[in-house]
């Protein structure tokens, strides 16, 4: 894919990352010469667009533009950013306490935006949380329809933090999305998984049926109060966890 030009204007530099069905390109825009991230989904789909983005906010990544290149599929135009995914820093090591805490306010503002515009993200993971100079930024955001491949499985997404009610095939609300950031703060804190398995089936297995360990048996640094609300996040029954981010916030425990 390097050197091609999408949408007869974005030229591929190189790969920077891929997420689900789509890849990410550091790109230049040969109108103005300016660098990008550009995330391209290869299938021929198009993509259904707002009609109004919703106002950006600081822990979003910002999107500039968006369309379908007739032989390589649509694409989103997005500012390039420099930084570490969750991931690659839970690699080296769970984070520290101070570090938990700011991701966990952080992507709760985050993920709390996109409710109020109207939005459920519905494949949180660790691979589009980036930690940059300016804090921590989504990097995936649903303000776009793809149409997915034929003969491909509606249940996607990443398998560390699919909720039952996606494996089970149920609908999803923001509920859905406090559990996937629970998934991550127990990742975040501990360096594993809820439900860690050798293989994606005993993962969604061990999630439709068992409770994960209890955070505070792996992450002993973080209060009590704090691992309990990380368990919280994390019951298998929507109706169990924070019925919204805003009372999940409100409820953190300040020690």
């Amino acid at each position: 894919m390097k050197e091609t030009l999408i949408g007869n204007r974005y030229l591929l530099l190189e790969p920077i990352g891929s997420g689900g069905e789509a890849r990410v390109f550091r790109a230049r825009d040969e109108v103005t010469q300016n660098e990008f991230a550009l995330r391209l989904l290869p299938q021929t789909g198009a993509c259904a667009c707002p009609r109004d983005l919703p106002v950006a906010h600081p822990h979003w990544v910002r999107i500039f533009s968006w369309g379908n290149d007739s032989q390589h599929g649509a694409y989103q135009v997005m500012e390039l950013l420099r930084g570490q995914t969750l991931d690659q820093i839970v690699q080296a090591g769970p984070c520290e306490t101070a570090a938990w805490i700011e991701f966990v306010q952080q992507s709760l503002d985050a993920v709390g935006a996109l409710h109020h515009a109207g939005f459920i993200h519905g494949d949180l993971n660790a691979g589009n949380f980036l930690f940059t100079a300016e804090g921590w930024k989504l990097l995936e955001l649903p303000f776009f329809d793809f149409e997915r491949p034929k003969n491909r499985s509606s249940l996607f997404g990443s398998i560390y933090t699919l909720t039952p009610e996606h494996l089970d095939s149920r609908p999803l609300d923001a509920r859905s999305d406090l559990y996937a950031l629970g998934c991550l703060y127990y990742y975040a804190a501990s360096g594993q998984y809820p439900h860690a398995a050798s293989s994606n089936r005993e993962i969604a297995i061990n999630r439709l049926c068992f409770s994960p360990t209890p955070l505070h048996e792996i992450a002993p640094l973080l209060s009590s109060a704090r691992n309990a609300w990380v368990m919280t996040l994390l019951q298998r029954k929507p109706e169990d966890r924070f019925p919204s981010v805003s009372e999940a916030r409100r409820l953190f425990p300040a020690g």
